[in-house]
């Protein structure tokens, strides 16, 4: 996903339309641990290079399944994702922190795609359907609601003491 300024030119009204499904080695996740995979990722869209600005302006559709981690389990769990950007590129030097400076004459899309994606990635998912928490020796994952009703009845420790309190008359 790699465009030239002169292949920009060369387009009519220096636009191109996108419509593809990338993939990711699957390198680029093993030292990740918010994300495991990506699937089906497709990416629709164009590109318009505005010559009056020198600048390129990408409006990306992006769609997909990301493998993520159970929260609980750390099972893979597969999330539906979808998110739209307009991305701006610029050949000149700029310090806007908005806009994606281009290295050389070569507009670049996959890393911006890639950062798109990770903004997608979700802080906690639980498999559907989990039924069993994990446990081990002296230890176990509750549910809230559980650990909330077998602390309903259990009496504070540092008040443990008014209970044997008796009132004389």
């Amino acid at each position: 996903m790699k465009w030239s300024k002169a292949e920009l030119l060369q387009a009519p009204n220096g636009t191109i339309e996108l419509d593809d499904t990338i993939s990711f080695d699957p390198t680029v996740f093993a030292k990740m641990h918010q994300i495991r995979g990506l699937q089906d990722v497709t990416v629709s869209g164009n590109i318009h290079y505005d010559t009056e600005s020198d600048r390129v302006f990408a409006d990306l559709d992006i769609s997909g399944v990301m493998i993520v981690p159970c929260s609980i389990t750390l099972e893979d769990v597969e999330y539906d994702f979808h998110t739209k950007s307009l991305e701006v590129f610029s050949f000149d030097k700029t310090n806007d922190e908005d806009v994606h400076e281009v290295k050389g004459d070569v507009v670049e899309l996959l890393p911006v795609i890639f950062q798109l994606i990770l903004m997608e990635v979700p802080l906690k998912v639980v498999k559907k359907g989990l039924k069993q928490y994990p446990k081990g020796d002296g230890w176990e994952v509750v549910k809230e609601e559980d650990y909330e009703l077998s602390k309903k009845d259990e009496i504070d420790p540092r008040l443990a003491k008014l209970k044997e309190f008796k009132l004389e008359d």
